[in-house]
């Protein structure tokens, strides 16, 4: 009886390995499924956060992009305007010659065409000078009702008798006028 009580718990002993063995293999299926699906997971948010990481790595360097954009093109303006500014003072301090104003009132009048009478004006630092040439030039005297004096940089407007039309020659509607030309050429040589 002895032997067949050995011989029931070596049975039940191998069939107890076997079992073990087979819960062991099962387990160790399991485990590989389960790291198998952890692995494929952390590769699927690794791949998510550098989507999302390079997505907005794009955002921060197209807005910095913009951002330098705008800042240089604000410089631009500025060296820009500086010029401006220092070119309207040049015009403040600038003395004009007797014959530049001669020349621009005879041009003011000149683009009035036909106007037989007319008003000059001139800055109040060349009206002495203006009066004189006016009245050293017989053709200028007899169209010219009265020189006065306004304020600007320099130069002359000149208007009819009725003073609906007239010529603008200031030095700074002249200035105005030269700008959308010259301001992009000297942005391409500046920049």
């Amino acid at each position: 009886m002895q032997r067949i009580s050995e011989a029931v718990v070596d049975k039940v002993r191998e069939e107890a390995q076997h079992l073990i063995s087979e819960a062991e293999e099962e387990a160790k299926k399991e485990l590989g499924k389960a790291q198998a699906l952890r692995a494929s997971r952390l590769e699927a948010e690794k791949k998510r956060l550098l989507t999302e990481a390079g997505e907005e790595a794009a955002r921060i360097t197209a807005q910095n992009a913009m951002s330098a954009r705008q800042k240089t093109a604000s410089a631009k303006s500025a060296v820009l305007d500086d010029i401006v500014r220092k070119a309207r003072e040049s015009l403040q301090k600038s003395t004009t010659t007797r014959e530049q104003l001669a020349q621009l009132i005879r041009d003011a009048m000149s683009g009035l065409g036909t106007a037989d009478k007319v008003f000059v004006s001139v800055a109040k630092k060349d009206l002495d000078t203006a009066r004189e040439i006016v009245k050293s030039d017989k053709t200028m005297s007899s169209h010219v009702l009265e020189v006065r004096a306004i304020e600007t940089e320099g130069g002359v407007i000149v208007e009819n008798e009725s003073r609906s039309l007239g010529v603008d020659n200031t030095y700074l509607t002249r200035l105005q006028m030269l700008l959308p030309r010259v301001l992009p050429e000297i942005s391409k040589e500046l920049f």
